[in-house]
């Protein structure tokens, strides 16, 4: 039984129609084998390229050519430009591979750009490209996904940005920062304001709760029309008024920081002072005393025991000697010689009672 060959059966290629290069014009497969094709051109996944044996009919040689020649150009638009803004050469060379993406109709996407920038070798940047665009997980995307992410990330971007034109000078407000403040308000730049604030005074003071939100929502709206009222010279007093009331709930007066750092400032010693007579300390609850009197227990057992071994003579070194002299065993002393004899005799017998042949 004759066997299957396993894998995709080898492509042969009519010699009539072997690949020639529409750029330069010369043929440049030295044979009919798909390997030498790959060899000389890149295979393509679009639907243009169907009818030239699904490769690109640009060889590899002439599409380095191509990325040159861009390189320059773009490069030479720089130096012309009457703004004379220097781009920065990484972003000359994405400029190129987007460009010959588009004209070939590749996928192109920044983080292939990014992959093959970190791989790039003595080649050039395009050809370090296609070897990334060349892996499994792109061959079905063409230059038409990389339209569709830049119009979803787009639409994405502009779902949650607002841009409006404040002096000639875009800026954006996202529609987050709207639905914080609420909507109604007559210019765009009060949003643009009130946001700041509001980040500069979460970012130096504390917010952890709803309450504590809502007072530095307050402070920030009563600022915007401080600074309204100043603009256009009218009377402050109230709005000055109600910002005191505002910074005095937040507890963010400047006499409160005062007192919160000259307790910083204390010495220990005088906060334990200062919060005796103002908070002192309650009497124990008796479940809570001392019952297996582990405080005797310390003043005899390491207080008393580290005077002991200190020398120093004090109530704790009494108390310790104290203590253990019920646990102390004392050596029996005799002063005269009848009780020496006494216990001689106990011990070794009485020496009358001896015989000497």
């Amino acid at each position: 039984m004759e066997k299957r060959a396993r894998g995709r059966p080898k492509k042969e290629v009519d010699p009539a129609s072997a690949l020639k290069c529409i750029y330069c014009g010369i043929e440049k497969t030295a044979d009919t084998s798909e390997k030498s094709m790959k060899n000389d051109f890149y295979q393509s996944r679009s639907k243009l390229h169907f009818g030239y044996d699904k490769f690109i009919p640009i060889c590899k040689s002439c599409l380095d050519t191509l990325y040159k020649e861009y390189l320059k150009k773009y490069t030479q638009e720089i130096e012309e430009s009457e703004n004379k803004t220097t781009l920065e050469e990484y972003y000359i060379e994405k400029k190129a591979v987007k460009r010959l993406c588009m004209l070939n109709d590749i996928y192109y996407s920044d983080s292939l750009f990014e992959a093959a920038l970190k791989h790039s070798s003595n080649n050039t940047m395009f050809s370090s490209y296609m070897k990334v665009a060349n892996l499994s997980q792109y061959q079905k995307k063409t230059y038409e996904n990389t339209l569709k992410e830049e119009q979803e990330a787009l639409d994405a971007e502009h779902e949650n940005v607002i841009l409006y034109d404040d002096a000639k000078n875009f800026k954006k407000i996202t529609k987050k920062t709207i639905k914080f403040f609420g909507e109604g308000l007559k210019e765009e730049s009060d949003y643009e304001f009130l946001q700041e604030q509001y980040d500069d005074w979460v970012a130096r003071h504390e917010c952890k709760t709803k309450a504590q939100e809502e007072v530095f929502k307050q402070i920030c709206f009563t600022q915007l029309e401080l600074l309204k009222a100043i603009r256009a010279k009218q009377d402050t007093k109230d709005l000055t008024a109600t910002f005191q009331k505002l910074l005095e709930t937040a507890k963010l007066q400047p006499k409160q920081n005062h007192s919160d750092t000259m307790s910083d400032t204390q010495t220990f010693g005088t906060l334990i002072d200062k919060w005796e007579n103002t908070r002192p300390i309650p009497e124990i609850d008796e479940e809570l005393k001392d019952v297996d009197n582990i405080g005797v227990y310390l003043d005899v057992f390491f207080k008393g025991h580290l005077a002991k071994m200190m020398g120093m003579k004090n109530g704790l070194s009494r108390l310790y000697d104290k203590y253990m002299k019920k646990y102390t065993v004392t050596k029996p002393e005799y002063e005269e010689d009848d009780d020496s004899e006494a216990l001689f005799d106990a011990i070794f017998g009485n020496p009358s009672n001896i015989e000497i042949d």
